[in-house]
């Protein structure tokens, strides 16, 4: 069975970050290992979310209880990051796994901007992901404001082979996802008035859980984008604010191309 370590965000009551990741790698029958960058009660756009950020050395402890179990891991994806230490741990991990598995995909989801208000995280933070995690890639899955940030508004950051845009306006209703690899292909849907919490975090694990379970990336694109599209719209029609992944189908099985 293939593993998934996932180093991201846990929120208890919330589905965002780690537990929707979790979930959707889970779906696709893949395990999956969390390091918590956070231990949180809640979403802060809810407000105040009780806990906070792990702290560093809790997190490298836990790291070490894990590595002792000697597991085998498939990918690595990571997600929001809630100290600069936290990135040069993912760092290490990255390294220490590859050497292990040569074949080991990793997978950044750069949590940290978007329009019209740029950084929501720390800039060394930010600055940290772009210019430590980013070339240790081999797919990054920002949207356009952090592609931005990421390239310097160039076209292409050194180190991954994969790049998966997201929330692209596309057409006059529309919005979805660019794949840039060795060519470019678009998915798109119609635009939602409103979109629950947890869809980015939802894709970059459907994407890269497609990917390890070896469909090719267009597939892997589509799949991903369409199967969070019928998500978010299920937990709009039921008046959610958060997506409803329970009984969700997330296979992603009707869109094969």
């Amino acid at each position: 069975m293939k593993r998934v370590m996932i180093i991201s965000s846990w929120v208890a009551a919330s589905q965002v970050g780690a537990r929707t990741s979790a979930y959707a790698l889970n779906a696709l029958g893949i395990e999956t290992v969390i390091l918590p960058t956070t231990q949180m009660g809640r979403h802060p756009g809810w407000g105040a979310p009780g806990g906070g950020v792990t702290d560093p050395m809790r997190l490298r402890d836990l790291w070490s209880g894990v590595a002792a179990q000697d597991l085998h891991f498939d990918a690595v994806l990571t997600g929001y990051m809630g100290h600069v230490d936290h990135i040069v741990l993912a760092g290490e991990i990255i390294t220490a796994q590859r050497q292990a598995n040569p074949n080991l995909r990793f997978c950044v989801d750069p949590i940290m901007g978007d329009h019209p208000g740029g950084l929501y995280v720390d800039e060394l933070i930010a600055h940290a992901i772009k210019t430590y995690l980013v070339p240790l890639a081999d797919i990054i899955t920002p949207n356009m404001w952090e592609l931005n940030y990421i390239t310097d508004n160039d076209t292409h950051p050194a180190g991954p082979d994969t790049i998966v845009v997201t929330s692209v306006p596309m057409g006059e209703d529309g919005i979805g996802a660019q794949l840039h690899a060795e060519s470019s292909y678009d998915v798109s849907h119609p635009i939602l008035e409103r979109v629950p919490r947890g869809s980015g975090d939802l894709l970059a694990a459907l994407y890269l859980g497609h990917i390890i379970n070896g469909r090719p990336r267009e597939a892997a694109l589509t799949k991903a984008v369409m199967t969070t599209f019928e998500t978010l719209k299920r937990s709009v029609a039921q008046a959610r604010d958060e997506l409803i992944l329970v009984g969700a189908d997330l296979s992603g099985t009707d869109y094969d191309i």
